[in-house]
């Protein structure tokens, strides 16, 4: 017995240092400033914050919006997933009808009860938006900070990746042109 005890200890103070770290990493956020947004309004910025971060919550760890994930995904829009643009567009118009039409009064998800976002993410989660934006919202998550989301590497953290980014074989390992020549026949470049 002593040593479930024990193991109680250790859980509640892992418990109080993850929940210390999350506020500290508040606060850190608070006082940076957050990039300009490029294609998304501010009002379509706090919906897509506000979905993501129902879809990966802040508990007693930081999650989507402490990523600053709604950036990542700003950043893609404008440059190399310009494809997606419409997904988006055409998604938040639909989501602010489907708002206004289940709770009367209102037309911003972001403005609804934690419970009222979840249902109205239960009603569209077959739709292509918010496949689109549940896999946006997790590669921002998980991405490169430099990309625009996973600020100060909460995600990486959250799942254990170390911050090394010294890639080894096999990565460019097949560029070198020694290895190429030895792996596929190839002659001098």
């Amino acid at each position: 017995m002593a040593s479930a005890g024990a193991f109680g200890a250790l859980w509640l103070a892992a418990g109080s240092h993850e929940r210390l770290a999350t506020a500290e990493h508040v606060h850190r956020q608070l006082q940076s400033p957050q990039p300009a947004l490029t294609f998304f309004s501010a009002e379509q910025a706090g919906d897509v914050e506000a979905m993501a971060s129902r879809i990966i919550p802040t508990t007693d760890t930081p999650g989507a919006r402490e990523a600053g994930v709604v950036y990542f995904m700003d950043r893609a829009l404008s440059t190399w997933a310009k494809a997606q643009q419409s997904v988006f567009t055409d998604g938040l118009r639909k989501l602010e009808e489907d708002v206004a039409k289940k709770y009367p009064g209102s037309s911003r998800f972001s403005a609804l009860t934690e419970v009222q976002q979840d249902d109205v993410l239960r009603s569209i989660e077959e739709m292509s938006f918010f496949g689109t934006l549940r896999f946006a919202t997790l590669a921002g998550m998980f991405s490169l900070p430099s990309y625009g989301g996973n600020r100060d590497f909460v995600g990486w953290t959250l799942i254990g990746q170390d911050r090394v980014l010294d890639f080894r074989p096999p990565f460019s390992w097949y560029d070198v042109p020694a290895n190429r020549r030895a792996l596929l026949g190839e002659g001098e470049r």
